[in-house]
């Protein structure tokens, strides 16, 4: 006899389904573990733990090595493995990573822990580097170079001709020569998906396209879809302007990249520039740039609000989304809520919500104190605010945002006195980037504390009890805005991603980028060097010793900014290729030519360059270089208006001093604020920059460095001995 009970049985089945899909969570969430970890150990532990240096006997990437019971680190027992005493030590003589490599970071420790916790569970498999043919003899010193150059040539001979110029690549197999695992990979090629439709006023999500599907690491995209081919700048010379139909918005991008090279004598990087760098008329001959640092730079100021052309009033970017805050307060359209305690502000918050042209449209009021006339509760309706930031939805669906003082003037950065970025290493909020790792689901929960305060106030309180509950709505309502919002920026993240994910992919990517100090076979991998071991006699050398990397050769570690202000003449000297430094760079104000930049001298009568509306100055270029130079004058001023204050290029000899202006003085007037001069200085001619204003971007001054010339494969106009510096003066 057969007896059947089918609810027991199906009872059963859904338990079992249950239990599976728990084991396959906590069986994928420990990957994402040990993945996270072996990166970790990569970067942090790997100088003195790894094939070339191994102590006490262990390789930190092969787990057997120390994990055991009777090893360094014991399988889920933390209190028992001595290697996380080492990391959490303030001891700095047993600390680990030994001084003077930094120790890890809170978040770095707690993953450690998490793994050890786990079970210690075995390292995902690295991915492995593609083979290389190896024919063309300009690039076999690259490792990654011919592979990356030969996928981006088939694809754009495989894309109508039409289109080809329309085309933009990004690639992470620089990662590989290090060491990155599928997991790394993935949160590259997510993290690029997001920033690029953070970039974008087009309606539609737009996905990278992967050109090199067996390993998925170089994307491209149309920058038509994201509406990067805008080109908004006009030539300006002295009262005379003209379209600059050649410069598009995605320039800006190769302008302030550090990381280009161009490969002269090679068959490869020839044939590139005949059927695509050449066809694209891009500004400087960078077939692509690097996702980790495109992800981390261009969501940053100046290249986050100039892909997006935002405007520098508040009002202008009102007026562009369709929104008047004030006839919606009055109409009753817009709606409040206060909090005592946010997780950005250190003091109160009041947030306030609109509808806009593409969803909505919520803007912050931040508050320096939270006393006397800054505490929200003394009057809801009418308060004293020092600053704010502006969020709203692009047509795509998810938010672009905006920082401003209590004027509605457009910041690049919130002082930490008022709000804080726990991502960051400095907690400086800066706009883009910082914001984009916080609203990581979109606009953040929070709790009104005004309503519930003023429902339980008698009617006579000395303020407008009605107009305060009307417009600081009840919880119902707000959350219901709320999951609105939420849900129409979860479904364009979605969308962008390819899937639903909890972790926001940017936060890992940028911060690595940013923060995390280099090592010397980091350096080495971002050389493309397979093996460090020869550079760190090569960091010994006086000419790099001079440039402050001398810590490389002795185990120590440099910071990102110093790497990216060095990494061309580095490159230069080790011969792997011709590196495009962005001398014409926003970001990078002084580029210091090896053996010439000392003898340029650049001063004003002041020594401190600070200056009262009133006062007389001068500027003064002293040429004791030893060589004569041919040189070119720069202003910018406080609201980023740049002009050209010499005609054309000057020769300055050897031991000469020139003065700005030639006669007379320049009277200071009364604009408080930030100004800049910049001289170009070269021993060898060069011809003048070309200024480019345009709506919505910042003005920019651009050489025609970089020249490919296709008849003997070789750059023209290569500034390899030019020197750039910028003298900051201020007017209190």
């Amino acid at each position: 006899m057969h007896l059947f009970f089918p609810g027991r049985w199906t009872t059963i089945v859904c338990f079992i389904g249950i239990s599976l899909l728990q084991q396959m969570a906590v069986s994928a969430q420990e990957s994402n573990h040990a993945a996270e970890v072996k990166q970790i150990f990569r970067t942090r532990c790997f100088e003195c733990h790894g094939n070339t240096r191994r102590e006490a006997d262990i390789n930190i990437l092969e787990r057997s090595s120390y994990v055991g019971k009777d090893g360094a680190v014991v399988p889920g027992k933390v209190d028992e493995s001595v290697l996380y005493d080492y990391i959490i030590s303030d001891d700095e003589d047993s600390r680990m990573p030994e001084s003077p490599l930094p120790p890890l970071t809170a978040g770095e420790i707690a993953m450690v822990r998490k793994w050890i916790e786990a079970g210690a569970p075995e390292f995902p498999q690295d991915v492995k580097q593609p083979q290389e043919a190896g024919t063309d003899s300009a690039l076999i010193n690259v490792i990654g170079a011919e592979y990356v150059l030969t996928k981006i040539l088939e694809h754009i001979e495989a894309t109508p001709r039409d289109d080809r110029r329309f085309l933009r690549f990004f690639s992470c197999n620089h990662l590989l020569t290090a060491g990155a695992t599928s997991q790394e990979l993935k949160e590259n090629r997510q993290a690029l998906a997001k920033a690029i439709n953070h970039l974008s006023w087009q309606p539609d999500i737009v996905q990278p396209t992967v050109v090199d599907q067996d390993t998925g690491t170089i994307f491209v995209v149309d920058i038509r879809k994201l509406g990067w081919q805008e080109t908004p700048f006009s030539k300006i010379k002295g009262n005379d302007k003209s379209p600059a139909r050649d410069v598009n918005l995605y320039d800006q991008v190769l302008l302030e990249y550090p990381y280009g090279l161009a490969f002269e004598n090679s068959e490869i990087f020839d044939r590139l520039w005949e059927v695509y760098l050449k066809p694209a008329r891009l500004i400087r001959p960078i077939p692509y740039v690097r996702v980790d640092w495109f992800i981390s730079v261009a969501t940053q100021s100046p290249l986050y609000e100039d892909l997006l052309q935002l405007p520098h009033q508040l009002d202008d970017l009102e007026h562009q989304l369709g929104v008047d805050s004030n006839q919606n307060l009055q109409n009753h359209v817009a709606k409040r809520a206060g909090m005592t305690l946010s997780g950005v502000s250190r003091n109160n918050r009041i947030v306030e919500r609109h509808p806009s042209r593409f969803g909505a449209y919520w803007k912050s009021f931040d508050f320096q104190t939270s006393k006397g006339l800054q505490n929200m509760f003394t009057d809801p309706l009418n308060f004293h605010f020092a600053g704010g930031e502006m969020i709203w939805n692009l047509p795509n669906g998810l938010q672009a945002y905006f920082i401003t003082d209590n004027a509605g003037n457009r910041i690049l950065e919130a002082p930490t006195t008022i709000v804080t970025d726990k991502f960051s290493e400095d907690k400086v909020v800066r706009n883009g980037l910082a914001c984009m790792r916080c609203h990581d689901r979109g606009m953040k929960r929070f709790a009104d504390n005004i309503r519930p305060a003023f429902e339980s106030l008698p009617d006579r309180s000395g303020l407008n009890k009605s107009d305060i509950l009307r417009l600081y709505v009840a919880k119902d309502e707000m959350d219901a805005l709320l999951d609105k919002d939420e849900q129409r920026f979860q479904t364009a993240m979605d969308q962008a991603l390819g899937e639903t994910i909890k972790a926001e992919p940017l936060i890992p990517t940028s911060r690595k980028f940013i923060d995390a100090p280099l090592t010397i076979s980091q350096a080495s991998a971002e050389l493309g060097l397979k093996y460090s071991s020869s550079l760190k006699a090569v960091f010994r050398l006086p000419q790099f010793t001079q440039l402050g990397l001398a810590g490389l050769s002795t185990g120590g570690v440099i910071r990102r900014d110093t790497w990216e202000d060095y990494f061309d003449q580095v490159v230069r000297q080790l011969g792997v290729g011709v590196p495009i430094a962005p001398v014409d760079g926003l970001t990078r104000p002084d580029h210091l030519a090896d053996g010439l930049a000392s003898g340029l001298k650049v001063s004003t009568n002041k020594r401190s360059n600070i200056f009262s509306p009133g006062e007389e100055m001068v500027i003064t270029v002293k040429n004791q270089t030893g060589v004569d130079l041919f040189i070119e004058l720069l202003g910018t001023s406080a609201l980023g208006k740049k002009v050209a204050l010499t005609n054309g290029i000057l020769s300055l000899k050897n031991g000469k001093a020139y003065q700005f202006p030639e006669s007379g003085t320049i009277k200071i007037k009364p604009q408080l604020g930030t100004e800049f001069i910049t001289v170009f200085a070269s021993p060898h001619q060069f011809s003048p920059g070309a200024l480019l204003r345009g709506h919505g971007v910042a003005d920019r001054f651009v050489h025609n460095f970089y020249v490919y010339d296709h008849s003997d494969t070789r750059l023209k106009n290569d500034p390899s001995q030019l020197v750039k510096k910028t003298l900051k003066i201020e007017t209190r």
